[in-house]
């Protein structure tokens, strides 16, 4: 078994190994940061009988801890099958570098997913990353995982069916359907997840769009309907920096779980420069969620030590509305502070 660098690149993709190797691959990374916080998070909840909404106040003044980042393992391939035509498959588990031992939740499944390639395209079931997160999330430059709030898109889903069309001249369009029967309000389609993206030597472009039909419910078990969403996102490479900018627009629950009709919205200015084994990085969005709006910052720099080992060191201030919680009950994060990260990270 050959040990191979998986790369952002690859991550940033729907179905990541369009061109797998034809052996086995096991890849991995270590990634843990030293975290300094100081702000405040204000959590909104649900009562599931009453659906009376309440608050909670945590205050997380001057607090250090040692944070887990993107830790994870995986393992992908392909199998020649003839005449053109490839078996891909990747699995893909977060676990937890900062705390370990049997109280840090175990494995997570990020990717599992097994397709057919070939010269009419890519076609994939399982868990994937989502067609709109790759085309459009391209201001997600920063290693701390607390930089990149007003993001609103989807990430990776399961339950998903995809297809993703050849390359032509640097145009590749992809889809995913989800379906889960689990799910007691929708037996049928419960999203549509779409995205075009043109890459052509420094130009990266993409367009994604989502809709989660009538009946599906979120994580807090809401139920609600036709919640769609679209963003645009664009690179530039000049060489020695790049400038990135991306803007969202989403129909999205507000702070009550309510369908808010006024829609959520972000736009994101991102841009890198490389000086040799150094990187800096800065990032300023604005994130517009009816009720409030708020501004996110960041800058940071990066050291390479190797092409797959590097320490960086980042900076910001990432308010902003948090949705995806293991609380059934939770609603809402909204999160006000100053963040400092130092960080090691090792691909292998």
């Amino acid at each position: 078994m050959n040990k191979k660098l998986i790369t952002l690149a690859v991550a940033g993709a729907m179905v990541a190994p369009l061109a797998a190797a034809a052996d086995t691959t096991l890849y991995g990374r270590i990634h843990t940061s030293l975290q300094y916080v100081d702000g405040d998070v204000l959590n909104v909840f649900r009562d599931p009988i009453t659906g009376a909404i309440t608050t909670q106040s945590v205050n997380a003044d001057s607090t250090w801890d040692v944070r887990n980042e993107t830790t994870r393992i995986g393992v992908k391939g392909s199998e020649d099958l003839g005449n053109g035509l490839k078996a891909i498959f990747q699995a893909e588990w977060a676990f937890n570098s900062a705390e370990g031992g049997s109280t840090a939740g175990g494995l997570a499944n990020r990717l599992a997913y097994a397709g057919l390639t070939g010269g009419w395209g890519t076609a994939a079931i399982g868990r994937q990353w989502t067609p709109y997160y790759g085309a459009v999330d391209k201001a997600d430059i920063f290693n701390g995982g607390s930089f990149n709030n007003q993001y609103v898109g989807t990430f990776r889903t399961g339950n998903a069916v995809a297809y993703v069309t050849p390359n032509f001249g640097g145009f590749v369009g992809k889809a995913a359907l989800v379906m889960d029967a689990g799910d007691p309000n929708n037996n049928n389609v419960d999203a549509y997840n779409l995205s075009a993206q043109y890459d052509n030597g420094p130009i990266s472009v993409g367009i994604g769009y989502h809709n989660t039909v009538d009946g599906a419910t979120n994580d807090g078990g809401v139920t609600y309907s036709d919640v769609k969403g679209w963003g645009i996102g664009g690179s530039y490479n000049f060489g020695m920096f790049k400038v990135i900018a991306q803007y969202e627009d989403w129909d999205r629950l507000d702070l009550t779980g309510v369908k808010n009709t006024d829609g959520w919205s972000e736009y994101t200015l991102a841009g890198e420069m490389y000086m040799g084994k150094h990187t800096f990085k800065a990032m300023w969005g604005n994130l517009d969620y009816g009720a409030d709006d708020d501004d996110n910052w960041a800058i940071g720099y990066q050291y390479s030590l190797s092409k797959r080992t590097r320490v960086y060191t980042e900076y910001g201030e990432p308010t902003g509305v948090q949705q995806d919680n293991t609380n059934a009950n939770q609603i809402a994060s909204l999160q006000d502070g100053k963040i400092w990260n130092i960080g090691l990270r090792h691909d292998f």
